[in-house]
């Protein structure tokens, strides 16, 4: 049975019974609806297996998925008729119909349907696609191994032994092994446990691969259905199917069924090698997910009557670039049989997007709560107490900041901060002038807040625990030991913690765009950011130069790849330009009314401050190098760290504090505040 998905929901039409699983994203994003269809001997947990779960990995991405268990699996009954499939086509559209108008996030934002198809199901997939033109909004369709065919598939049992019954088992041979699977160093072995290919597989239904063999079917499919699609095809097969033993054997098969795709304005076509028709199962399993996960970002992208293309400003996407940012459930970590899955989508996360949503953080709901309660506490004390800790007293940059004390691109940045850190010391007379990045809290009077310490180190511990957490699950999704990256970190380590408030701009008009902070990447080695109200505002940009919002989804947090992880992995890690935008609209909820002033809180996971480029020394599988499909990444990573980590991080660091905050430069390091600013005017900073 495939387990993930948040509501079952039963559908009855035509004599016919079956049941979808819907798994909900993040409405918000209003992402297109995924539909998947499952193939003959198989169920919905083909698609969502302890091995692979395709489920998820459109949902990390914030669609909806609509996974269906098609009539006679899953508990239903078997079909009667002699020709299912053709009659099942129908009542499958008026499903997802239903589905989609009453269910999905999409329908509300113009977000579309995408269906994914194996086998049978793929069959499926086209041929609702084509006689659903015009009623439901399919922007493009994937297949994998539905190659139609009136030669003898060798699938039913020769002769048939159980005459009278509806379904069939096929028998387990190497013959059979090899076409379903591949060759046996191509399989997944380990992975498929007794549990998994009992989810997974069921007898198949004599009726569908029969009516599938018919010249009748055939012709439907070759001179109708595929030739009259008209949005974009993903066609993908495997080196071993069903009907050939070899790519060279398949080759003009599989040419011959592509080139019917006359109506397609663009067929993605490709025979993915070292797997079977069952590819999910093979090793190169990431060849196929990763074509279908670009596959469907690309539809999203340019799909013009989405609200994540009318976000992009007028840039055109390319493949290369995200179009949404992913959501991680941090609770997969918790369990083997999903821990793999959640390195796979951090892998991606970190390589091609830089930004991700977490889930199931593993702070406690009331620390979170207290923490946010007295953050807002603290900015809401009159002006004279906050001044009190004005960040001008101290050298190690901590403390209140005033509105627009602080510069990001050359211009102020309108919003009033707070600056803590974990508490720690002040450096010896002796050590190096960088060491005053780490010194004590100016901590507001305890009489004004006396719940306000220790809410706000309570929170700061348990997120130095996920930070902590997250030092080895980096290096694991990136094929390292889960020890990598500790030689880059002071031991005790000093994590900043930055609380944010920003007003609604007085004088601001609807579109007029207002830096609450300017474009930046963050210095650290990861930031972990809470948006503390429904605000939107935040923006991160990706490849092709397109603004795209990361709109607040309660429960989570908001992780970003700083500068320091992108240099220490030489690039292979992305750090992403983003800023905050303080447009009118962004501080109205749905009914016009003013939602206050937005609030955000960052930690910010430092690394050493003695870092040097001369001290990194991580050897990074090639074939994870490969996944950075754009080389201008790794050498601007290295420039970055050259540039402003010149020496090491903390001499760059305390740099850029210097011309951040220029009022405690000058009381405090007045000489490094005019060298800063020189350079700065020459371009050099």
């Amino acid at each position: 049975m495939a387990k993930t998905f948040d509501e079952r929901i039963p559908f009855v039409k035509n004599g016919l019974e079956f049941y979808g699983l819907l798994k909900r994203g993040e409405p918000a994003l209003a992402l297109p609806l995924i539909v998947l269809l499952h193939g003959g001997g198989a169920t919905a947990a083909f698609f969502d297996n302890s091995v692979v779960s395709v489920v998820q990995e459109f949902n990390r991405l914030g669609h909806d998925v609509l996974n269906i268990y098609r009539p006679g699996y899953g508990g239903t009954p078997t079909p009667t008729t002699e020709t299912p499939l053709k009659d099942s086509i129908p009542v499958f559209i008026d499903f997802i119909e239903q589905v989609y108008n009453e269910k999905a996030a999409a329908k509300h934002g113009n977000g579309g349907i995408i269906l994914v198809g194996h086998s049978l199901g793929g069959a499926f997939s086209l041929s609702i696609t084509y006689e659903a033109h015009g009623r439901l909004p399919i922007l493009g369709v994937s297949s994998m191994g539905c190659l139609p065919t009136t030669t003898n598939m060798k699938i039913l049992p020769e002769p048939d032994n159980e005459p009278g019954s509806l379904r069939y088992v096929t028998e387990n041979n190497a013959e059979n092994i090899r076409r379903f699977m591949g060759e046996v160093e191509w399989i997944q072995l380990d992975a498929l446990t007794k549990e998994v290919i009992d989810d997974v597989f069921e007898p198949g239904i004599k009726s569908e691969i029969r009516e599938y063999g018919t010249n009748e079917f055939y012709e439907y499919m070759l001179n109708e259905v595929f030739p009259g699609i008209k949005v974009p095809v993903q066609f993908l097969a495997a080196e071993a199917e069903i009907i050939w033993d070899s790519e060279e054997q398949g080759r003009p098969i599989f040419n011959n069924l592509v080139s019917r795709f006359k109506g397609a304005p663009n067929v993605e076509s490709a025979i993915l090698p070292r797997g079977g028709h069952n590819y999910e199962f093979s090793h190169n399993v990431g060849q196929l997910l990763q074509k279908r996960n670009l596959f469907v970002q690309t539809l999203t992208a340019n799909n013009n009557a989405s609200p994540v293309t009318k976000r992009i400003n007028g840039h055109t996407s390319n493949g290369d670039a995200f179009t949404s940012v992913p959501v991680l459930d941090y609770a997969q970590t918790a369990s083997l049989s999903s821990r793999g899955l959640f390195l796979q989508a951090l892998k991606d996360a970190i390589v091609n997007v830089g930004f991700f949503y977490l889930k199931n953080t593993g702070v406690p709901d009331e620390v979170q709560r207290a923490f946010i309660e007295q953050s807002i506490a603290l900015f809401d004390l009159p002006l004279e107490k906050k001044l009190e800790i004005e960040m001008v007293n101290s050298k190690h940059f901590l403390g209140y900041a005033q509105l627009g004390q602080e510069v990001t691109a050359l211009k102020n940045d309108y919003r009033e901060q707070f600056d803590f850190a974990t508490e720690l010391p002040a450096p010896g007379p002796d050590e190096p002038l960088y060491r005053n990045l780490r010194g004590p809290n100016q901590w507001p009077d305890p009489e004004a807040l006396p719940k306000f310490r220790q809410a706000i180190e309570k929170y700061l511990e348990d997120i130095n625990t996920l930070a902590e957490s997250f030092k080895s699950l980096v290096a694991e999704a990136l094929e390292l030991p889960p020890n990598a990256f500790r030689q880059f970190f002071d031991y005790p380590q000093q994590n900043k913690l930055k609380l944010i408030k920003y007003p609604e701009p007085i004088d601001s008009k609807p579109g007029e765009d207002t830096q609450g902070v300017g474009p930046h990447k963050d210095s650290c080695f990861l930031t972990f950011l809470l948006q503390g109200t429904p605000h939107t505002g935040l923006e991160v940009q990706n490849k092709a130069g397109a603004w795209l919002p990361v709109t607040p989804i309660p429960g989570t947090l908001v992780i970003n790849i700083g500068r320091a992880l992108e240099a220490i992995t030489s690039g292979v890690c992305t750090a992403t330009t983003h800023r905050v935008n303080l447009r009118k609209e962004n501080y109205m909820d749905g009914n016009g009314k003013s939602l206050g002033p937005r609030f955000s809180f960052a930690v910010f996971q430092g690394v050493s401050l003695d870092l040097g480029a001369q001290k990194i020394n991580v050897n990074i599988p090639q074939h994870i190098k490969d996944l950075v499909k754009d080389a201008k990444v790794r050498s601007d990573a290295e420039a970055t760290f050259n540039q402003m980590f010149t020496g090491n991080i903390g001499e760059g660091t305390l740099i850029a504090r210097i011309t951040s905050h220029q009022d405690v430069a000058q009381k405090w390091y007045p000489d490094l505040l005019e060298k800063a600013l020189k350079a700065q005017k020459d371009g050099y900073l």
